[in-house]
């Protein structure tokens, strides 16, 4: 995914559409089954408001039953939006590095790069005299991360 004079590493469009699908019908199924659990639960000692539960799991016109499955999407799909706009990236240049989170970006020069790690899921951007100036988790694959800083000629320290 080299692609000319830059490469940004971010979430694929592959994991952003699962992302969306999978909390959004997460969402739709949680509150699908959500009377049914309450239903199940609400008979237990330790459950608090007893009451609260018995009341939703009173919904079982079919009415109610797309609601719930319509709220849930929404609130999910929301959660998706949410998670995708707060991915950071990193868009990787011969001379400089562009750290992006929402809609705030940050410039970095070639020369203020000492060393690039990933540590787990999280990349590491080390600076001159000690200073850290990256280290937050990127969604992006670790071999395209690796073949991104090595492409452009940055000091790459992992494996």
């Amino acid at each position: 995914m080299i692609a000319g004079p830059e490469t940004e590493l971010r979430m694929s469009d592959g994991d952003r559409v699962w992302t969306f699908v999978l909390l959004a019908g997460g969402g739709a199924a949680l509150l699908l089954v959500l009377p049914w659990l309450l239903d199940l639960v609400s008979g237990f000692p330790w459950v608090p408001f007893e009451d609260v539960a018995r009341w939703v799991a009173g919904f079982d016109a079919p009415w109610a039953w797309a609601a719930r499955l319509a709220a849930g999407a929404a609130v999910g799909g929301a959660l998706a939006v949410l998670t995708i706009v707060d991915e950071h990236r990193v868009v990787v240049r011969d001379e400089e590095l562009v750290l992006v989170h929402g809609r705030d970006r940050r410039t970095v020069a070639r020369d203020q790069v000492v060393g690039v790690y990933l540590d787990g899921r999280r990349l590491v951007v080390d600076g001159t005299q000690g200073r850290r100036l990256f280290h937050e988790r990127l969604e992006a694959p670790r071999h395209q991360v690796r073949e991104a800083f090595l492409a452009h000629a940055y000091p790459w320290e992992s494996a």
